[in-house]
């Protein structure tokens, strides 16, 4: 699973990757894609996790992902069994060997982690998450759990770039002018949420060092046969999966 499973961020004892479609992208769903609730059939999601679990050696049960729906709610993970509600959008965990990930097709996955605490949290930030406090939310919850603002380091996964990630006035109106990217030949102002997201963090004494930003090269809307994207594909499509754990 080489071409499909992206290291992310690695420290010591702590590890994170990304997932991306493969070689088959004939269809919305087509290609890797382990996300349960965006309309792909249970047999061909269930396949993905399976080959994920194998891939990672664990059991299927291990792999915790929420069903996210843009909110600002975090749940910490102690049992690779837990029940999560609907409606949580990042996780975090102490638990060794219990996978915790996120599905996006154009949001931020947000991966951080104390690699000296042994606490990682990975949350979904799109433009609502990110507004209403989603990754202020799961730094609270990983210091809650015994991290370091210190020792954090962050690393964000395929997302969309400024340059694509168009948005009405009304949306541009909710967000610092700076992250507000209004330029020749853009009818509608854009969003760089990675920037925008990085400023929250540094709100939180995260250093501008401790964050990896994504290559925004590798943007999920520029690339739909390598990545999801619901502006690309709709929003009934697969999903890249981020996700992290403690080794």
């Amino acid at each position: 699973m080489q071409n499909i499973i992206h290291p992310l961020l690695s420290l010591s004892g702590i590890k994170a990757f990304y997932t991306t479609r493969g070689i088959d992208y004939a269809t919305p769903y087509s290609g890797f894609n382990v996300c349960h609730y965006t309309g792909d059939t249970p047999g061909h999601y269930s396949k993905c996790r399976k080959e994920l679990a194998a891939e990672l050696g664990v059991e299927e049960d291990a792999i915790v992902m929420p069903r996210q729906t843009h909110s600002s709610r975090v749940a910490t993970i102690t049992e690779k069994d837990t029940l999560l509600d609907d409606g949580i959008d990042a996780l975090v965990t102490t638990s060794r060997r219990i996978i915790i990930g996120v599905n996006t097709a154009d949001c931020v996955p947000v991966v951080m982690a104390d690699p000296v605490a042994g606490v990682i949290g990975v949350a979904h930030a799109g433009w609502r998450g990110a507004l209403s406090g989603i990754v202020a939310n799961t730094f609270d919850a990983m210091v809650g759990a015994g991290a370091s603002h210190c020792d954090i380091q962050v690393a964000f996964g395929p997302s969309i770039c400024s340059e694509c990630f168009e948005v009405g006035e009304e949306v541009a109106s909710l967000f610092p002018q700076e992250d507000v990217v209004r330029r020749c030949g853009f009818q509608r102002p854009h969003i760089d949420l990675q920037r925008f997201l990085a400023r929250q963090l540094a709100e939180y004494g995260i250093a501008s060092s401790a964050i990896t930003p994504f290559d925004r090269r590798l943007c999920t809307r520029c690339h739909p046969t390598h990545f999801f994207s619901a502006r690309a594909l709709g929003i009934r499509s697969g999903r890249v999966f981020t996700f992290a754990y403690l080794e």
